[in-house]
């Protein structure tokens, strides 16, 4: 039910639709920074902003896609709107939209980690509750929610590990534990020496040398991973990031033995 306005928002026609040319001024090389520029207080807003305040999305678990705000009754489109265009409150968020239609990004294992950065500082720049510290404590409530789903959101997409894992989940193909895949007794035989090198380490070029190899391994399965997911293979792509979930652990791992060197070290 969620709903994709951000994609709809990314579209110069959508944005042809609600504002008119004396308005805005398109950039198509850099449409983040378009502009409302003859609007009554809107002036020298990006048109990403304007549009998120106009036309956003929400959050709870509602039954229809039009509801009636929860201040003043008015019927508010979910479809559409972020705030009522009323009474002007926030609308309660709805946690189960999708972390890609979030951002306006495609259902992908490839992002753009700094287009996903900007956007997200965007968004976050409308909804941070220090916006709403003047507001009832309900709208400072909604706000609250809304930035922890910004920055969950955020979180699980910045990371590959975390983004590929969300992206098995919302295509039908979790992976909640890597003993859901049944993996060669060589990896994980590899994987029990890796943990036995680490275990046994004394100095920091020895662990340099463990870490090197690792992160060659974490590439490698990064680069087969975004194969699988572009041609829609999902047991393979299972299979990977259960493999990348072990190595992931070992670079964890890695890091706080590095800090324990350092400590022994002062």
């Amino acid at each position: 039910m969620a709903a994709n306005i951000f994609t709809r928002i990314c579209s110069r026609g959508f944005l042809r639709s609600y504002v008119s040319k004396s308005q805005l001024h398109f950039d198509p090389l850099n449409p983040m920074q378009s502009r409302v520029v003859s609007n009554s207080g809107l002036a020298n807003n990006t048109i990403f902003e304007y549009l998120f305040k106009s036309f956003g999305t929400t959050a709870q678990k509602y039954d229809s896609d039009s509801v009636s705000c929860w201040k003043c009754g008015v019927t508010v489109d979910l479809k559409k709107v972020l705030f009522c265009n009323h009474c002007e409150v926030v609308q309660k968020p709805k946690y189960e939209v999708d972390f890609f239609e979030i951002f306006c990004l495609k259902r992908t294992f490839e992002v753009d980690t700094r287009e996903l950065t900007k956007k997200f500082r965007l968004l976050q720049m409308q909804l941070h509750p220090d916006r709403f510290s003047q507001k009832s404590e309900d709208e400072r409530q909604i706000s609250a929610g809304y930035s922890s789903l910004l920055n969950q959101a955020y979180k699980t997409l910045s990371s590959p590990l975390e983004r590929g894992l969300y992206l098995l989940q919302i295509q039908g193909h979790a992976l909640s534990d890597e003993g859901e895949i049944i993996m060669d007794p060589e990896f994980l035989s590899e994987i029990m020496e890796i943990n036995e090198e680490i275990y046994e380490v004394e100095d920091h070029e020895s662990l340099q040398r463990i870490q090197t190899a690792n992160d060659i391994e974490l590439e490698n399965l990064f680069r087969k991973a975004a194969d699988y997911f572009r041609n829609n293979d999902w047991e393979s792509a299972r299979e990977c990031m259960a493999k990348l979930k072990y190595y992931s652990k070992i670079q964890r791992r890695i890091k706080e033995i590095e800090h324990e060197l350092v400590e022994k070290e002062n």
